[in-house]
């Protein structure tokens, strides 16, 4: 039977079950499909399972394949000449894959980085997962990350503004915006790069989900980092599962007073590799350090960067401290922003970001 991997993967949305173990166990999604309702339920699989399997066979392909792509969507099953080989090479390797943006994006596996880590970030691990991908923008290197809050979010946005390529692995459709508050950014990737996932459009998100899209990010990356972390963490779910495929692994480290740092501390202590800056990910990478993109600074713009040398400030504080009226506070932190040299934190203060 044709098209067995899109099948199985509609069958198992259906029902809202995880169908990877029981594809591995029937020993492929053309076995599932040719198994009967008895053989299958041997197998493990749900009578929900059963059943949507049954209604899979008889599903159109082709037409479902056309509705998708009237909605700018893709989708290519295991069986599929285009299936993403960096995933086939998992021991449970989704069905079939759906992917909205730059499809060309998975052509190229060469230099991805995955960047991920906590929610719940601090300040200062959300302004160095930015620079830290608007870097690997700059150095041509495609960042992936799950499009969560915190560290995920961080990266995609620096990457982006590096003008670079970033695929966001979801634990739901690809025409599923979450979380809300990332709503901006989601369309920015279904623009300018790539959203991809194992569950077909429509699909909700669920916590087991999000685990399981985990093992795609670091499937697709070369190297994998995360920037902040506590002792249990997706991240380091991520980390376990990139050291299995034997990707690189790095890792910034945090006070041991930190809770956030808990994790990526072990990980450093484990072996992994430690990046402080864009420096050390350069090495690590085997591209140009950072010195060679420093900008030339006008006097004003040094000026701006050395009064937010104590530390972060809002745009009050800067007027207080350079004598300049508000408009010409306002123009500089544009100008800067646009520059990649200043970055906003909670509550609207405005700090020096470090240029990678």
């Amino acid at each position: 039977m044709k098209d067995c991997g899109v099948r199985v993967a509609v069958a198992a949305a259906e029902c809202g079950v995880e169908a990877t173990r029981v594809v591995r166990r029937a020993g492929g999604c053309a076995a599932i499909l040719g198994a009967s309702p008895r053989a299958l339920a041997a197998l493990g699989a749900p009578a929900e399972l059963v059943a949507a399997v049954d209604r899979a066979r008889r599903l159109d392909v082709p037409a479902y394949r056309a509705r998708l792509a009237e909605r700018g969507i893709e989708v290519v099953g295991l069986d599929d000449r285009g299936y993403p080989a960096e995933l086939a090479t998992l021991h449970d390797p989704p069905p079939a894959v759906f992917s909205r943006g730059r499809r060309d994006l998975l052509d190229v596996s060469a230099g991805r980085v995955a960047i991920v880590g906590a929610r719940r970030a601090a300040d200062a691990g959300l302004r160095l997962a930015r620079e830290l991908a608007r870097f690997c923008a700059i150095r041509e290197r495609t960042v992936v990350s799950g499009l969560a809050l915190g560290i995920d979010a961080a990266a995609h946005a620096g990457s982006l503004e590096g003008g670079g390529a970033t695929i966001a692995v979801l634990g739901c459709g690809v025409d599923v915006t979450y979380p809300r508050t990332n709503a901006g950014l989601f369309d920015r990737v279904a623009r300018d790069g790539l959203l991809l996932s194992e569950y077909p459009p429509g699909i909700p998100p669920a916590p087991w989900r999000f685990p399981a899209r985990n093992r795609l990010i670091a499937a697709l990356a070369v190297t994998v980092l995360v920037v902040e972390a506590r002792a249990r963490s997706g991240a380091l779910i991520t980390a376990d599962m990139a050291l299995d495929l034997g990707r690189d692994v790095l890792a910034v480290p945090g006070s041991p007073a930190f809770a956030g740092a808990a994790g990526t501390n072990g990980l450093l202590k484990a072996g992994a590799g430690l990046i402080e800056d864009a420096a050390d990910l350069a090495g690590w990478l085997g591209v140009e350090p950072p010195e060679a993109d420093r900008p030339d600074l006008d006097a004003r713009s040094a000026a701006f960067l050395e009064a937010l040398a104590t530390g972060p400030a809002t745009a009050d504080d800067l007027c207080e401290r350079l004598g300049w009226p508000p408009a010409e506070v306002a123009a500089a932190t544009i100008r800067l922003e646009l520059a990649g040299l200043l970055a906003r934190e909670r509550g609207g203060r405005l700090a020096a970001a470090r240029r990678p």
